[in-house]
């Protein structure tokens, strides 16, 4: 069954027993870093969501990636007892008996974006990351043979931050899916600390250390942001290949300006969306899917204005009505 479909089931579900609610009317919506554009989108999702439902919604989170600030906030939130917990997990290894004790507790967890190590949690809302990963790595093969003529030379790769369930998923994806291309190595991998700049120094570093580095994989939107600004400061957009993960207003400055060659997008919103519904659909006892991949997709500059990804690429212009199974 199609994840989108599970949704409109359980909650077509959910719906019968609305009069049966718990008192509360809360969800918490605990996201890995507040400050960063990505996670606005999944708030955005869950405050329609809300909406929707009529639950309030609590946007809470850290300001940056932060283990044990996330840890503290999701003992908080636990503690005021909200009707479900929405959370993506900072670390895999960290996160993992915390939420398990929230749900030992009594209250469901909604795990949306990034895994962590448990079971116990009502259902899981993320991209298929090592799929995208490969998706990143397809691209980056079509950027070189367009401007090169043949898929070859030499790749490297930048990773956010270490420990990411997500992250690692992504890289892995990408050196895996690399292989189908004998003729392009991959030949180095810089770990960032999710910043910008710190993104923007590595790739000229980088570029200067191996100047015959043909292509540059971007594991997430700061990253993709931060090579982009370099990529577009040495003028290199039209000889060299970067492909990056999200799609913030940085990155579709990039895009546009022929700096990034394609951007692999995934759909935030919906996990904030669909993740409260979930909440709400496991609060009043629905059975739910252990995994739902909410999808990839490969953007370029070439298909940017599509109407179909407008809401994908800018979340004020998301729309939704009726499932029709597409």
């Amino acid at each position: 069954m199609n994840w989108k479909s599970m949704i409109a089931a359980s909650v077509a579900t959910a719906a019968i027993g609305a009069s049966a609610a718990q008192a509360d009317d809360r969800v918490a919506v605990i996201v890995k870093a507040t400050t960063s554009e990505y996670w606005q989108w999944v708030f955005k999702g869950a405050e329609d969501a809300g909406k929707q439902l009529g639950l309030k919604i609590e946007k809470l989170g850290t300001p940056k990636d932060d283990a044990a600030g996330q840890i503290s906030v999701l003992e908080s939130a636990a503690g005021s007892k909200p009707a479900a917990i929405v959370i993506s997990p900072t670390i895999f290894e960290a996160l993992g008996d915390p939420i398990a004790k929230v749900t030992d507790a009594g209250i469901p967890v909604i795990v949306i974006d990034s895994g962590a190590k448990t079971d116990k949690y009502a259902s899981f809302l993320t991209t298929n990351n090592e799929a995208g990963g490969r998706a990143a790595a397809n691209a980056m093969a079509a950027c070189i043979k367009e401007r090169t003529g043949k898929a070859a030379g030499k790749v490297g790769y930048l990773t956010a931050m270490a420990g990411h369930e997500s992250l690692d998923s992504r890289d892995k994806g990408f050196v895996e899916g690399m292989k189908a291309y004998p003729d392009v190595k991959v030949v180095g991998n810089r770990v960032a600390n999710n910043e910008e700049a710190e993104g923007m120094n590595l790739t000229a570093d980088m570029l200067t250390k191996d100047p015959d580095l043909v292509g540059l994989f971007a594991d997430n939107a700061q990253m993709g942001t931060g090579s982009g600004a370099s990529i577009n400061e040495q003028k290199l957009g039209s000889k060299f290949c970067l492909v990056a993960f999200d799609s913030d207003a940085g990155e579709l400055e990039h895009l546009k300006d022929g700096s990034i060659y394609a951007l692999v997008i995934q759909d935030p919103y919906m996990m904030g969306f669909g993740g409260v519904w979930y909440g709400f659909a496991a609060a009043h006892g629905v059975r739910l899917p252990k995994n739902v991949d909410t999808g990839v997709g490969t953007v370029t500059k070439a298909n940017m204005n599509d109407p179909k990804l407008a809401g994908l690429l800018d979340v004020s212009k998301r729309k939704l009505g009726p499932y029709l199974g597409d």
